[in-house]
């Protein structure tokens, strides 16, 4: 997935892809390769190489999150171009993808594929900073694909499922 980010008032491109068990991921031209184990809540473990970093990541709002990694805090603000194109469009019209505000669990999937959806219902629920989050179908009509299952790991921007 493509995104842009702003971190510390700094733009960034960011392009991450996971495979696995590890994420790949290009930030502002550099290259990584690396493990994440999330132990608790808002909490990352990364391994790269020999390296093991901590990170703590908390919301801000939407989009939005303060990261404190070793003795640095920085604060990121995430936008995921297709979605961002998708917003602007009418929310009758085609397929809308429904995406994780920001990183979490999922707890439950309200709808499988094939269900019909009414405006404003919820498809599915992840939990972040011990808050719940429904994510909604912006407008009726059914689910088409849900990409994700209940306990799963979601970053933020993550496409959770697909509406038409």
């Amino acid at each position: 997935m493509k995104y842009e980010a702003e971190i510390d008032g700094n733009h960034v491109s960011i392009e991450m892809e996971e495979r696995n068990g590890r994420l790949s991921a290009t930030i502002g031209g550099r290259n990584y390769d690396v493990e994440i184990e999330r132990p608790e809540e808002g909490v990352y473990l990364i391994f790269a190489g020999d390296n093991v970093y901590e990170a703590r990541v908390s919301s801000v709002e939407a989009n939005s999150m303060r990261v404190k990694l070793r003795d640095r805090v920085f604060t990121a603000s995430i936008i995921d171009r297709k979605h961002r194109r998708a917003g602007t469009e009418h929310a009758g019209e085609g397929r809308h993808d429904l995406i994780a505000p920001m990183p979490g669990k999922v707890v439950r999937v309200l709808l499988a594929p094939g269900d019909e959806v009414a405006a404003g219902q919820g498809v599915v629920v992840v939990e972040a900073m011990k808050m719940q989050n429904e994510i909604k179908s912006p407008k009726r009509g059914h689910v088409a694909e849900v990409r994700v299952t209940e306990g799963a790991t979601v970053i933020a921007n993550q496409i959770l499922a697909v509406v038409e």
